[in-house]
């Protein structure tokens, strides 16, 4: 814990020292580019050095020393400063010195190193896009620029680079899911050190791409900047998604990827998104994988960015969409849904209450999974028909021409086939029971 109150102690120190001086001249304002706090120097970054001047102040008119040394402390000369009070101030600094004030209550310096940056600014020479064989992911850009080093050292002559820092601007599309859209997005990317090689993602629009730098150059207003001619684009980002109208008339969405279970005959709405106007040909292919050989076989293939299709066969599919570029350069077969159709069932309750306890067991409905083809019939004892339906998610309300039926016996015929190809003929009979009034 002490050493940690000696560090703070020690930055809080170093920034009262460094508070204490302050820095003009060139032309625009004098840019503090680095604070080393371990080698107590502050690196300042002037656009040329007419006026340049270094003013140390103290809290009393104590005598101030100053020094000045380009390769390490230990070889420090003095300099002359011109003093009032408790304020001093050296003039005509030079380019890649390291200026600093000694006083009786400051005998532990810190340094400010002096770089003219009018002599350092990079020239960006040209910016060129290059497509390798991975284009459809990432684009590689190659750039020419010269810069010299921008170096200053520290007290014990240790030699240190300031870092330069570019930004390559470029527009390309991101996906908003909630919006189930690709919304525009600008590209800002920073770049530090020495520029030659740029791997980005590949972007999704046609866009230029501009580099501008360095930063050091943009506080001073003079900034280099270089825009290549429109890139056009080829990469492709799709995304899908699956909705499903039950035989219930319940409807529920899926993103890619998912695994889905469903009863036959059940509607599929496959849609696709991609980055248009890029991307250019949507295919969906419905696969069906045969247990017996685990191979794949195509049921239907479209070219659409929308498709409905019922599925009335039970097994197990694979909904798989591939996007393309106009020219077939570029493509993303990464969205596919894996969709199982249930084996088929029926049963067939053998009483219900109906106009006895409403929405409970008041209507007679059968128990069904994968049925394509549905039909029943209920008779009386004397075998007149009194009521017929085809939608096995429907049922019959025990009521004849408005009215309910008596409690009895009565009889229910069914006729039906399966998803799986199962034919199902079944007849039983059924108790309605009613309360007594």
């Amino acid at each position: 814990m002490k050493k940690a109150i000696l560090s703070i102690t020690g930055l809080l120190w170093m920034a009262t020292v460094w508070a204490q001086y302050t820095v003009k001249g060139g032309t625009g304002e004098p840019l503090p580019a680095e604070n080393n706090q371990q080698s107590r120097i502050q690196v300042y970054l002037l656009n040329g050095l007419a006026g340049a001047e270094i003013t140390f102040r103290t809290e009393n008119e104590e005598v101030h020393q100053w020094y000045k040394y380009n390769t390490r402390y230990s070889e420090a000369t003095p300099v002359a400063c011109q003093q009032n009070g408790a304020l001093s101030t050296v003039r005509d600094v030079e380019d890649g010195w390291a200026y600093f004030a000694e006083s009786p209550s400051h005998p532990t310096p810190s340094f400010i190193w002096i770089i003219d940056y009018s002599r350092y600014q990079p020239v960006i020479h040209s910016l060129e896009v290059q497509e390798e064989e991975d284009k459809c992911e990432f684009l590689k850009l190659m750039a020419r620029v010269d810069a010299e080093p921008l170096e200053y050292r520290t007290y014990s002559g240790a030699t240190v680079a300031l870092s330069r820092t570019y930004h390559l601007l470029y527009h390309t599309v991101e996906w908003n899911a909630e919006a189930l859209t690709f919304v525009p997005k600008e590209e800002n990317i920073q770049l530090r050190g020495i520029l030659s090689e740029i791997i980005i993602d590949a972007p999704l629009i046609n866009t230029p791409f501009t580099l501008t730098g360095d930063t050091y150059a943009e506080h001073f207003g003079m900034e280099q900047r270089i825009e290549t001619p429109e890139y056009q684009a080829i990469a492709i980002e799709a995304h899908a998604y699956l909705t499903a109208v039950t035989s219930t008339g319940e409807t529920e969405q899926n993103e890619a990827g998912e695994k889905t279970n469903y009863s036959a005959p059940v509607e599929i709405r496959l849609e696709a998104y991609a980055n248009e106007p890029v991307a250019a040909l949507y295919v969906w292919n419905i696969l069906k994988t045969h247990s017996e050989t685990n191979e794949q076989t195509s049921v239907i293939r479209y070219t659409d960015r929308t498709v409905n299709y019922t599925f009335r066969e039970s097994g197990n599919y694979t909904a798989r969409l591939e996007v393309m570029d106009a020219h077939s350069v570029c493509f993303d077969d990464s969205q596919f849904f894996s969709i199982f159709i249930g084996e088929s069932d029926l049963r067939l309750p053998n009483v219900f209450s109906p106009g006895s306890s409403p929405g409970v067991n008041d209507e007679y409905k059968v128990s069904y999974k994968s049925l394509i083809r549905f039909k029943a019939s209920i008779y009386n004892r004397w075998g007149n028909l009194l009521y017929h339906w085809e939608d096995p998610a429907k049922g019959w309300d025990g009521k004849v021409n408005g009215r309910y039926v008596p409690t009895g016996v009565y009889f229910i015929v069914v006729e039906a086939q399966g998803a799986d190809g199962k034919i199902y003929k079944r007849s039983k009979d059924i108790n309605v029971l009613r309360a007594k009034q």
